[in-house]
Order: structure tokens, then sequence, then C-alpha cells
């Protein structure tokens, strides 16, 4: 859709902050700090081809800062103006179906030189979801010190489900219970409003797309019934046991280094939280910096 002019976000930036602000004073408390932002993208990744990735304008991140401090004043929130903390922006970083557009700090050179003329901000990168970690590591360099991240964390959690899926035929076999893809295919396949829009092409690229798309709509359905019911067989059926390294190794591959060192333990439980904890990890070490 067309994106609603800045001065019309920038109003009701301002109109939420008014009524945090009456909040907080009801309730006491530490004041909140914002962030503000005209170019927030769509959730869960891009729908359009990813070579038109832009990066956002020094003017325009400029402009988004001046219409928001317009706006809070006129609503007089001078005082919470001043606990803004952050701009989002565009750096060139975005990911789609398959496909990722790593960040490249050439790219971002002139936007980042308008933080000099900004000392009370940082930006806030959307859309960082599978950035290499040095890609990461260089956007908080270069002042992205805000780094958003979404499905990467619900990707992992699925791979590492589907992963004990294929694991638990091999150690616990048992024909009557469904694989956990055959039992999200027929769920998503019932309800297809959290997808559809999203995967376009033919039945076969469709059904690739609901599984194992970067954009992770799958992530909507894990708490339908029937998944709940299928993910609850699967760790039912490996239980506490520890999981031999070669079916690790073998189907959650991406884990096999950190099992092999201690860091994760070996069973359904821990190799699900490992999965997860592997990514936040990623991005622990790039803003820690």
């Amino acid at each position: 859709p067309v994106p609603l002019p800045d001065e019309t976000i920038a109003a009701r930036a301002a109109e939420l902050a008014k009524v945090a602000e009456a909040a907080v004073a009801r309730a006491g408390g530490e004041k909140p700090v914002y962030i503000i932002g005209t170019e927030v993208p769509v959730p869960g990744g891009a729908l359009e081809p990813l070579e038109h990735t832009h990066v956002t304008e020094p003017a325009d991140a400029l402009r988004t800062v001046e219409v928001h401090r317009k706006a809070f004043s006129r609503l007089g929130l001078d005082g919470a103006f001043d606990r803004v903390v952050g701009v989002v922006v565009q750096p060139g970083v975005e990911f789609g179906n398959a496909d990722i557009v790593a960040y490249a700090t050439e790219k971002a050179t002139e936007l980042v030189t308008v933080l000099e003329r900004m000392p009370q901000f940082v930006f806030e990168a959307h859309s960082t979801d599978y950035q290499p970690a040095e890609a990461l590591g260089m956007l908080v360099r270069d002042g992205f010190a805000i780094l958003k991240v979404g499905p990467w964390l619900t990707f992992a959690l699925r791979e590492a489900l589907y992963g004990l899926s294929h694991i638990a035929d091999e150690l616990a076999p048992d024909p009557l219970r469904e694989t956990l893809p055959a039992a999200m295919e027929r769920v998503m396949l019932a309800s297809s409003g959290n997808w559809q829009k999203y995967y376009c092409g033919t039945p076969d690229e469709q059904r690739l797309r609901r599984h194992f798309s970067f954009s992770d709509r799958i992530r909507y359905y894990w708490l339908a019934p029937e998944a709940q019911r299928a993910t609850g067989a699967v760790l039912a059926a490996l239980g506490d046991r520890e999981i031999p390294r070669p079916l690790i190794s073998q189907y959650i591959g991406h884990l096999d280094v950190e099992v092999g060192a201690g860091r994760i333990r070996p069973t359904a439980h821990g190799l699900l939280l490992g999965s997860v904890t592997r990514v936040l990890n990623i991005y622990r070490n790039a803003t820690n910096q």
C-alpha cells in the first residue's frame, strides 16, 4: 500500500506518546523512551523483488525527526521528545522468501553521516533477520545500534522442530504418528489467511514456501490446536532422552558444534532452546561491542 504522509504518521506517534506519558504519570515509575520512524517496512520480509531495496535518503531521515518534533511539540510533549532515542531507517538490508540482502557499509555512508547532526539519536534497522554476524557488527558500529529481529527466531524454532520430527522417526518409530511437516501442511491449507498473499508461484513453490520461507509465515500456526497436538506427540516420543550426536548432525546440523562444546543439552527441549538462543547470541555479540 501507499505509505501514509509523514505528518500523519508523526501525529499518530505523538498521540500514542501522549497516552503513554499520561499512563506513567498515573502509575509512576521510570518515564519511557521512544523510537520514531516513517519508513517502517511491512512485517515479515519483502514482497517485492529485492533488487529494489533502497537506503534511506539522509534528507528523509532529517525530515522524519523534524516532523515528529513538531507533532510532539503541538501536544505539549517537548519533554517526551527529549526521550526519543532512535529513528527507524532502511540501511539497505532485507530478506524475502529465499533471498537475503546483506548490509554493505559503503551504501549507507551518506545516511550514517546524518547522525553527526542528530546527536540525540541512534538508528534502528528493521529486517535484519538472517544477516551474517559480520554484517550485524558493522551495522552497530555504523550507528544502527537497535537491530530488529523477528522471523529468524521463529525460523530457528521451526528448523529444530522439523529436525526433531525426523529424529523421532528414527529413535521412536510409530506408523500412527503423523510427521510434523505433514501435520503443519494440513493446518496451513485449512487456514490460508496468514500465508496465501505472501507466497505466490506454482503449487509446488507455495508448498516449499509454506514450510521453509525466510518470511516464516508458518509462525502464525504453531498455537493452532492440531499443531500443538502434533508438536506434543513428537516431544513426547523423544522425552528427556539424550539424542545421539550423529542424528543431531544429520537433522539439526547447525547445533552440532554447540552440542559438542557442551553449550546445548542434546535433548529435545535443550535443542529447541539452543536453536533460538543461537540466533539471540549472534545479536548479543553484535550489540555488545
